[in-house]
C-alpha cells in the first residue's frame, strides 16, 4: 500500500498545479487534518476535513496571480509519506515572484490521507522523520 500512497501525494500535487481542487480533495479522509507551518500570511494553523481543506484553498490562492509546486523529492515512509516540493507563486498586483522551499509529511490510513504537518524548510521535515539530506 505504501507505493500507492506515493502516486497519491503526486496525483495530488498534479492536481494543484492543474487548480482542481475536486482532484485533491477525493484522497482526504472526513477526519482528516494538517498541521501547517504557517508559513504563509493569512493561513491558519490548522485545518481539518474537506471543508477546512477548502478554506485553506480560498485563502491562500486569492493573493496569488500563479503557483505552481514543483516536487523534488517524494518518499515512502510506510504509512507516511515524506514530501519535499518547491513552490512558485506570483503575487496578485504586485507581480513579485516568490520561491522557497516547503514539506509535508503525509500519514495515510486506507488510501486517504489522515494527517499532515507541514514543514517551511526541508531540513525540519527531513529531521522530524528520522532521515538527513
Amino acid at each position: 500500500m505504501s507505493q500507492e500512497n506515493v502516486e497519491i501525494v503526486r496525483a495530488v500535487f498534479e492536481a494543484w498545479n492543474r487548480e482542481d481542487l475536486a482532484g485533491m480533495q477525493r484522497h482526504i479522509s472526513p477526519d482528516w487534518e494538517w498541521h501547517t507551518a504557517q508559513l504563509f500570511p493569512g493561513t491558519d494553523a490548522v485545518y481539518s476535513g474537506k471543508e477546512g481543506f477548502t478554506k485553506f484553498w480560498k485563502t491562500f490562492r486569492e493573493p496569488w496571480e500563479s503557483i505552481r509546486i514543483e516536487l523534488e523529492r517524494v518518499e515512502d515512509l510506510g504509512d507516511r509519506v515524506l514530501v519535499l516540493f518547491t513552490f512558485h507563486g506570483k503575487g496578485k498586483g504586485s507581480g513579485v515572484d516568490v520561491t522557497t522551499e516547503y514539506a509535508n509529511v503525509v500519514t495515510f490510513r486506507d488510501g486517504l490521507a489522515t494527517y499532515q504537518v507541514g514543514y517551511g524548510d526541508w531540513k525540519s521535515a527531513l529531521e522530524a522523520v528520522g532521515l538527513s539530506d
